[in-house]
């Protein structure tokens, strides 16, 4: 049994993991007195808020977890045998909440990210919220700010550094999540990997423009994918992805990575073939003195095939 504890909002600078939470906050949050409209303010304006953005655009300290039905509480302590959540904060009227698990380590996503962080993260934020029997399709945008007095907010007996995703994977069951290539694209952070796959291949194929040039071309790109999400990503989001993805295209040499790639595909075949060098002169003495192809190929010992790449083609 996990022990919880309403919190007293005129004293919560004295507890540890507001505290934490606070300071982790974007320095300037998305925030809202209502639903389905936002606004941007400083840390201490947003603090005063019904509803606040947990997370800055270019990392995630917390997963938060919507929960609309009167059974939250009971559901993330009791029946979902998951750890407990840092921060529950319950809507008095209905009864519906939000859960709060804060991060022992943040998950980039973009810059330092990698992209098998987000995709893991998105897996075991997907594997929570089928558990908790949660709403798939909150985005995480948005949440109940746990400072305001219009909730009902409770501590739990969570560690204050917070759950590694690994220790967090051990509650859920792989077998039903979606796989690396299939993320959940409208469901929390599944929307960040669809939007990234999507929108770099544009990227590849532009990647000797500038910079500049990249972040305009892209930009709309990613635009039109995020608002097909039934809850699109903030536009700061987008453009962290959008540039993300133009930094790489400009910094990355895909000319030299071919040429690595075809000298990788050579050594290879030399491994599995051997060197066929000399094989390759003598075809071409044979082909010069008037010999047909098919004969060539019988004395070497190859195809027909393999002279044409090998250049024995008539000239036009």
């Amino acid at each position: 049994m996990y022990n919880i504890q309403k919190v007293d909002l005129q004293n919560w600078q004295e507890i540890p993991i507001l505290r934490q939470y606070v300071d982790d906050l974007p320095t300037k949050p998305y925030c809202s007195y209502v639903k389905n409209f936002c606004e941007i303010r400083t840390k201490k304006r947003a603090i005063e808020r019904v509803y606040i953005q947990p997370n800055p655009p270019v990392r995630v300290n917390y997963i938060v977890i919507d929960i609309d039905h009167a059974n939250g509480i009971h559901a993330a302590l009791y029946d979902a045998d998951l750890p407990p959540p840092h921060l529950i904060i319950q809507n008095p009227e209905n009864a519906h909440v939000h859960l709060v698990y804060k991060l022992k380590y943040p998950v980039y996503m973009w810059g330092k990210a990698k992209a098998k962080h987000i995709r893991y993260l998105a897996r075991v934020e997907y594997g929570m919220v089928r558990k908790l029997g949660a709403d798939a399709s909150y985005g995480g945008n948005l949440m109940k700010n746990p400072l305001s007095d219009t909730w009902k907010t409770y501590t739990t007996t969570a560690p204050l550094e917070g759950y590694t995703l690994k220790y967090l994977a051990q509650f859920v069951n792989l077998d039903y999540l979606p796989s690396d290539q299939q993320p959940a694209n409208d469901q929390g952070f599944g929307r960040n990997c669809t939007l990234f796959d999507k929108t770099r291949v544009h990227g590849y194929n532009e990647s000797t423009a500038s910079y500049d040039a990249l972040v305009q071309l892209l930009k709309p790109i990613a635009e039109n994918y995020n608002n097909q999400f039934d809850v699109p990503l903030f536009e700061s989001e987008v453009m962290h992805i959008v540039r993300s993805i133009a930094r790489y295209c400009t910094r990355t040499d895909f000319t030299a990575s071919h040429k690595r790639f075809s000298e990788t595909q050579s050594i290879r075949s030399q491994q599995r073939w051997g060197d066929s060098s000399e094989q390759q002169e003598k075809a071409r003495q044979m082909y010069a003195q008037g010999v047909k192809k098919t004969v060539i190929a019988k004395e070497i010992g190859v195809t027909a095939k393999t002279l044409t790449r090998w250049g024995l083609r008539k000239k036009k």
